[in-house]
């Protein structure tokens, strides 16, 4: 992290108490602007695949061509008719809390007649992905339709999430790209499949094929996710080495490369870095914070244990003298007892006894209840 970004976070007021206090605090952090070679250099490492360049391209309706161009690709990979065109398309406007995927439903929805479609983008590997990419495409359903119009007449629905990650429930999948549909359990037929398709495209298993390897009907889907992958330094490589010849996923690298154009874009998805940055920090001081607590807590509940047990043991060792000592005061009162009886039975003078009686602390009742045992 540099020395900018540690500043800003050392000011970070310490009093936030929840998730959203710290989106706002840091959101509203002064904003910085960069000089051109830091902007030059991170224009080349960005990729369609960073949120703001995947919002750039696609925003305010633009390239809906492509939108269905990259539903036609994966269908096309199990010989599916083509989509209707999309014809209106809408991206999440991203804020730290869409980053975090706070009531994000997909980065882009589309619609069309008689068609919706949701793509999703993501980088960083997410655990349980797999059920936030379900929930995509049942919101998704309901883009272009309502509860109670004819069903007859809702419309198809295919969601494309686009993965920079393996995820954990395909790993016995080798291929990069997996269509899931609803299936009848126990004969394994397909239901509504036609309809509703999940689509998951894993851009690291790439690494395990050659284009050259993949039937021709994988090509443009290829094509196209080679670049979703390539950062801007990388892309005419990236088209030379791979053969990319899909002349959606061409004009796609064109558009890419114009989105990041304007220095005033990377300029802000710097500073959106830097945020998520600052949030990690205040996240991470958090956690240290709560560790601490934590730890402080158990060496507290230690210590109080340890008192505990210490005046437990202080009663305890108390409790066994004064039993001791009652024990012995028994037995002197006793063995005291025995002799007076033992004066009594041999007829000691009452003024000797009378001495012993006071002596030994015995009430007159007493030496009067030791008399009479011995009658």
């Amino acid at each position: 992290m540099n020395t900018d970004i540690t500043k800003q976070n050392e000011n970070l007021p310490p009093q936030a108490n929840n998730f959203d206090e710290a989106f706002i605090q840091i959101i509203n952090l002064p904003k910085r602007q960069y000089t051109q070679q830091e902007i030059d250099e991170a224009r080349q490492n960005l990729a369609l695949m960073n949120d703001r360049v995947f919002m750039a391209t696609f925003a305010n309706n633009k390239n809906k061509h492509i939108i269905t161009g990259i539903g036609n690709a994966v269908k096309k990979i199990h010989n599916l008719d083509p989509i209707p065109p999309i014809e209106q398309t809408r991206v999440q406007d991203l804020s730290l809390f869409d980053v975090l995927g706070r009531g994000m439903i997909g980065d882009l929805t589309g619609w069309g007649k008689m068609i919706s479609i949701a793509i999703e983008a993501q980088r960083k590997k997410q655990e349980g992905y797999a059920v936030r990419g379900t929930l995509t495409h049942g919101n998704a359903m309901r883009i272009n339709f309502n509860m109670g119009e004819d069903y007859t007449e809702a419309p198809d629905v295919i969601t494309i999430n686009i993965l920079d990650f393996r995820l954990p429930e395909l790993e016995n999948r080798k291929m990069f790209c997996s269509r899931i549909v609803r299936a009848e359990y126990e004969s394994r037929e397909t239901f509504l499949a036609e309809k509703y398709s999940e689509y998951y495209i894993e851009l690291p298993k790439m690494g395990d094929y050659t284009k050259a390897d993949l039937p021709k009907a994988y090509h443009d889907l290829w094509d196209l996710c080679c670049i979703f992958r390539a950062k801007i330094n990388e892309q005419e490589e990236v088209i030379r080495m791979q053969a990319v010849a899909n002349p959606i996923a061409l004009e796609l690298a064109d558009e890419v490369r114009k989105a990041v154009a304007p220095n005033e874009f990377v300029n802000d998805a710097l500073n959106r870095k830097n945020e998520m940055e600052q949030f990690r920090e205040y996240m991470k001081r958090r956690e240290q914070k709560a560790a601490q607590a934590e730890k402080e807590k158990a060496q507290e509940d230690r210590k109080n244990e340890f008192e505990q047990f210490r005046e437990h043991m202080k009663r305890r060792e108390q409790k066994a003298v004064q039993a001791e000592k009652e024990k012995a005061q028994e037995e002197k009162k006793k063995a005291q007892e025995e002799m007076i009886i033992t004066a009594i039975q041999n007829a000691v003078p009452s003024q000797a006894i009378e001495a012993m009686r006071k002596n030994a602390g015995i009430t007159e009742t007493r030496l009067a209840e030791l008399k009479k045992q011995i009658q």
